[in-house]
């Protein structure tokens, strides 16, 4: 019986996050001090007294080595596929052998080759703009985080590359259904539907990175100060997280475009906790930090959560 490491994977992340974020959020009083400066970071970070066993910490700013990593390789995996789907070139032997590692080798197409294009067109532009934003728009604070954190960036993205590819025409030993062509028939309603929810979260998700870098700069756009600030606009005003809420939805549009792929499903649901646990912690900070923390607002779901 052979296993699927990337589903394997994508669920041991997503059942770390549910479970040590749980108990942070219900039990941190009575928790090792070395499990809680382990899980938070940046600006929740833990602030009490060292556990004296002090995990090893890297620059939040490192952050910007996932994109640099993930916009490389779907920038290489588009134009990999562009070439198979559109010129119809042979699929990679080596590549088809590693998915087969890391996936099965009883893999089947699940999607359209036009939608396969899609999602990673989609995928480059959510990777080239964070690159974009934490290279020239972004203003880090000199604060750190865990290493588990910075290599489970890695993981993260390269991961859900490896699952769009995983499942894609010509890469897969079983290809009944679906071939490597491109059509625009494919495109059907909930694909348009899907890329349209990524544009909008795309680009309030850049606007929220705007807005809480203009709270460190002056009007001449010059660094003034690496504190935290209130943010306001946009998204800010429903909820204290518009880029945890934004990455949900580029990952749930995403799901809509890759209906088929059976992997993909794991990704969605590492996101969904994953950024909603980030979201809540940030909105109990803000909370405590400002006294007169609108009210109205939500941690992460408008009107609900």
């Amino acid at each position: 019986m052979e296993i699927n490491l990337l589903k394997i994977g994508f669920s041991l992340m997503t059942f770390v996050i549910v479970i040590i974020g749980g108990l942070i959020n219900s039990y941190e009083k009575i928790l090792p001090v070395f499990i809680i400066e382990s899980f938070r970071y940046g600006k929740f970070s833990y602030c009490g007294k060292e556990s004296g066993l002090k995990p090893i910490e890297v620059p939040k700013r490192w952050f910007q080595h996932f994109y640099i990593v993930s916009s490389l390789l779907s920038i290489s995996s588009l134009i990999l596929m562009l070439r198979i789907i559109v010129f119809g070139e042979e699929a990679p032997y080596a590549l088809v052998k590693f998915l087969d590692l890391v996936g099965t080798s009883n893999r089947k197409a699940g999607v359209s080759g036009t939608a396969l294009l899609i999602a990673l067109s989609l995928m480059c532009l959510q990777c080239c703009r964070r690159l974009y934003e934490t290279t020239f728009v972004s203003v880090f604070s000199d604060s750190y985080m865990n290493v588990f954190h910075y290599l489970v960036g890695f993981v993260h993205y390269i991961g859900s590359i490896l699952a769009i590819l995983s499942e894609a025409p010509s890469l897969t030993p079983l290809s009944f259904e679906y071939k490597a062509a491109l059509s625009i028939w494919d495109v059907d309603t909930f694909m348009f539907f899907g890329i349209m929810v990524f544009c909008w979260a795309w680009y309030h998700q850049f606007v929220s990175a705007k807005i809480l870098a203009n709270l460190r700069k002056n009007k001449n756009g010059s660094v003034v100060t690496l504190k935290h600030g209130l943010p306001k606009g946009d998204l800010f005003e429903v909820v204290s997280s518009p880029s945890q809420l934004c990455e949900v939805l580029i990952y749930l549009s995403l799901a809509v475009i890759l209906r088929g792929n059976t992997t993909w499903p794991f990704v969605v649901v590492w996101v969904l906790s994953n950024q909603m646990e980030t979201a809540l912690l940030s909105h109990w900070w803000y909370q405590a930090e400002f006294k007169d923390y609108p009210k109205e607002r939500r941690a992460i779901v408008p009107l609900l959560l």
